[in-house]
């Protein structure tokens, strides 16, 4: 029986291998093909945009603002005009301007600008500088002041690149 017994075994045998076989190699397949198509992917149709994508690009590049030449003016401190006690204020201020030659023009005017600027702001008492509203008139007043010293030449915007009261 046990001779009987062998011959069938052995039958069985190549039956599973051949099936594990077959799986293994359709289990390599799979990952092969799997990975090959994850790289095509990654590599020559991921990184493609879709041509709304490239068409909103090029329209946010031509609505952009072109910034103009920028002035940094020296830092100002000065005092408030504040009746309850010493208040200091800290400005530092960078003027955009339209042009080279208007650069040239306001480094030129530079003292007037300065004397301008200590001026109207030593009139200034705390409460108006302390809120954004504030800011934002003394912003206005300088820029309109400004173009009225530097006409016909354009001063396009005034900022604030520090704003320190004590």
């Amino acid at each position: 029986m046990a001779a009987e017994k062998d011959p069938q075994a052995t039958e069985q045998d190549p039956k599973k291998k051949s099936k594990m076989g077959f799986f293994i190699i359709l289990g390599v397949g799979i990952l092969v093909l799997g990975g090959g198509g994850f790289f095509a992917y990654t590599k020559f149709l991921a990184n493609k945009p879709a041509v709304e994508e490239i068409a909103s690009q090029e329209a946010n590049k031509e609505a952009a603002p072109v910034i103009g030449e920028m002035l940094v003016m020296e830092p100002f401190i000065v005092n408030l005009a504040d009746p309850k006690g010493k208040r200091y204020l800290k400005v530092k201020i960078e003027l955009e301007l339209e042009s080279k030659e208007a650069v040239d023009k306001a480094t030129k005017a530079a003292p007037k600008l300065r004397d301008m600027v200590i001026m109207m702001l030593t009139s200034l008492g705390f409460e108006e500088v302390m809120t954004p509203e504030g800011k934002i008139r003394v912003r206005d007043e300088l820029l309109e002041r400004f173009n009225e010293i530097m006409r016909p030449d354009h001063i396009k915007n005034i900022y604030f690149t520090e704003f320190v009261v004590q």
